[in-house]
């Protein structure tokens, strides 16, 4: 397999909102860490994949597919063989812009990213070497599941490693996941960073000879958070150790070598059902969110001015008749050697991995923010709970209307059915 990499700055200057929270104090004072887009090109006989992951809190899915159709022209690829992808920080620049009240767009910052994806891009597929793939299945119990009196609390541990290594030993790339919000830092921050993954991307190419870049992705995370949250800079870099810690002891311990690894790659877009209101159960939905807001702190009153946004174009769209009843997303499956990824382009719950593993073997991951970024998809079961991903979310993602209960279900059992396919079809 040949493989290229590249890392790219895509740090905006301090004095940009930072996104995320609707309780942070804008606009940022100061630089903890420098953020990049790193590029991964892989090439096995006549398969090819580009991926580009970003140290920022996610994309539309509009910009996502713009960009994409423009690298695919140019470096000859099929739209299905780019992957774009994000850590989700909480600590870096408003890139979704649908979002209200956590941090505004910085228009000059978000012209100048396809310039920066694109160099990333050309870089990764320059002159990729020739490489054997090394592939190791970790596990971590750092993160927990923030919904922890539910009775469906759930984490994913698993820290699958791959990395490509040249024959002289020095490692081209490595690509690791996990299912971790990058939160730690918290709403009192006001300084730019990656956050967790970041932290744990610098140690992790510090201990590889080589230096590579890595591309420390994330997964199934909407349910899922940090130990802490605190804007200590040191909690940042006591997790990213723990992170690299566990890649670099599974590099040492149960890495395999993958001489011939293969490369196959499959797509769909999926509209998936919103849960639609009436006229009537928006103003009830509208009155039970506002009587929720305290006057005086800062949290509440932004969520209020979320909330008059989104009760005013609701009401709107419905009496015009162009109200939406579907959102659109696209789902991407990736064959790596024996490693195979599900990427989602949203704020998945993490029992999606729980789930695609059981149907299709145990080294099967999900990429959370991957093509764009819908906001959150819990299970079924998770609706009747209640809390922030179901009643509180949506009304800060731009959309009218959540992704009505079953659209998990209807995204994971899509995205079995792309698996087994692909490996159906030799892929």
């Amino acid at each position: 397999m040949k493989c290229g990499a590249s890392q790219v700055s895509i740090t905006p200057p301090v004095g940009i909102e930072l996104s995320g929270y609707a309780a942070r104090i804008q606009p940022s004072v100061g630089l903890y860490d420098d953020l990049y887009v790193r590029g991964l090109f892989l090439e096995a006989g006549a398969e090819k994949l580009l991926w580009l992951h970003a140290d920022l809190i996610g994309f539309d899915h509009a910009w996502t597919c713009a960009l994409r159709t423009a690298l695919a022209a140019e470096l000859r690829l099929e739209p299905r063989q780019i992957l774009f992808s994000a850590t989700h920080t909480h600590a870096g620049p408003a890139t979704v812009t649908t979002l209200r009240e956590t941090g505004a767009v910085d228009a000059g910052y978000l012209a100048g990213l396809p310039d920066r994806f694109h160099q990333a891009a050309l870089a990764a597929a320059a002159q990729p070497a020739v490489t054997t793939l090394e592939c190791g299945r970790g596990m971590c119990y750092l993160a927990a599941d923030r919904r922890p009196l539910s009775p469906h609390s759930h984490m994913d541990p698993a820290l699958p490693l791959l990395a490509w290594r040249k024959e002289d030993g020095d490692y081209v790339a490595v690509l690791v996941n996990y299912a971790m919000h990058n939160t730690t830092l918290g709403p009192d921050n006001r300084r730019i960073s990656g956050d967790a993954a970041g932290a744990a991307a610098t140690l992790i190419a510090q201990r590889f000879p080589g230096c590579p870049p890595v591309l420390f992705t994330n997964g199934g995370c909407g349910n899922v958070n940090p130990p802490a949250q605190t804007p200590d800079y040191r909690v940042v870099e006591q997790f990213g150790q723990r992170l690299a810690n566990s890649v670099v002891y599974t590099a040492k311990t149960s890495a395999v070598r993958f001489p011939d690894a293969g490369l196959a790659s499959a797509q769909e877009t999926l509209d998936l059902p919103l849960a639609m209101m009436t006229p009537a159960e928006v103003e009830q939905e509208y009155e039970r969110a506002i009587a929720e807001c305290v006057p005086g702190v800062l949290f509440w009153e932004r969520a209020r001015r979320a909330y008059d946004v989104w009760h005013a174009e609701a009401l709107a769209a419905l009496a015009a008749g162009r109200a939406a009843t579907q959102v659109t997303t696209d789902l991407q499956v990736v064959r790596i050697g024996p490693a195979r990824f599900a990427a989602i382009g949203g704020e998945v719950f993490s029992r999606l991995a729980t789930d695609v593993r059981a149907a299709c073997g145990p080294h099967v991951y999900v990429v959370g923010y991957a093509n764009g970024d819908i906001g959150y998809l819990p299970p079924r079961e998770v609706y009747a709970e209640g809390g922030y991903e179901v009643d509180m979310a949506y009304k800060f993602y731009g959309g009218n209307f959540m992704v009505a209960a079953g659209g998990f279900e209807l995204l994971r059992d899509r995205a079995i059915a792309l698996l087994h396919e692909m490996k159906a079809s030799g892929g």
